[in-house]
């Protein structure tokens, strides 16, 4: 008898599946990053796993709303996507993420998080977006905690982003429907003069870069 997956199991596959291997696994995802139910569910490896029931339970308990599950309005077609994260080219971020135009559109302070060891290379390089579409931010709290989603819960650091001159120099920035904001920089870096400041997260001490 085959192993029963948790939902964590299923919501990572699912994961990876939306936002990264939907075309190696022959599945069309349209511009906007959805997905035929459908076609998931008739899939030989993933028709095992998924049911729409355990599909709904998934988008309606995921604690970071990773996911959307829609009726598609043409089609009365059950579809779901990714809400960020995608390294496929095929998602265009114009269909799928709200573009923000000004400095009043993000009142909020904006954040990407990671870790020590990252850090000497990031001062020199600044952030890159490695495989996916996008480097990630979240948006933060007054106690420097992501409000939803956008940085893993150990992160050691958080770099401020300094959104007015990322607008300015007309560097292309959106906000998913789950409040994480995206940047792909130039040529997929964000270089560190885009940053605000950087902090260690447990103290608050700034870091010099």
């Amino acid at each position: 008898m085959a192993k029963t997956q948790s939902n964590t199991q299923l919501s990572k596959q699912l994961s990876w599946l939306l936002r990264h291997g939907a075309q190696k696994e022959g599945l069309s995802i349209q511009p906007d990053g959805f997905i035929s139910v459908s076609d998931i569910l008739k899939h030989p490896r993933y028709g095992r796993s998924y049911s729409i029931e355990k599909l709904q339970e998934i988008v309606a308990t995921d604690a970071k709303q990773r996911y959307t599950l829609r009726c598609n309005p043409l089609t009365g077609s059950q579809e779901i996507r990714a809400n960020q994260g995608h390294s496929l080219a095929a998602v265009e971020a114009e269909a799928c993420l709200e573009r923000i135009q000004s400095v009043a559109e993000l009142p909020e302070a904006v954040a990407h998080g990671t870790y020590y060891r990252n850090w000497e290379r990031i001062k020199i390089e600044g952030l890159k977006r490695m495989q996916r579409n996008h480097v990630h931010f979240a948006v933060l709290s007054g106690d420097n905690r992501a409000i939803l989603s956008g940085f893993r819960r150990d992160c050691q650091l958080l770099i401020y982003l300094n959104v007015a001159k990322v607008l300015q120099d007309k560097l292309e920035l959106f906000r998913s429907s789950n409040n994480v904001i995206l940047c792909a920089g130039v040529d997929g870096c964000i270089k560190p003069q885009y940053f605000l400041r950087a902090i260690d997260r447990s103290t608050g001490k700034a870091l010099e870069f």
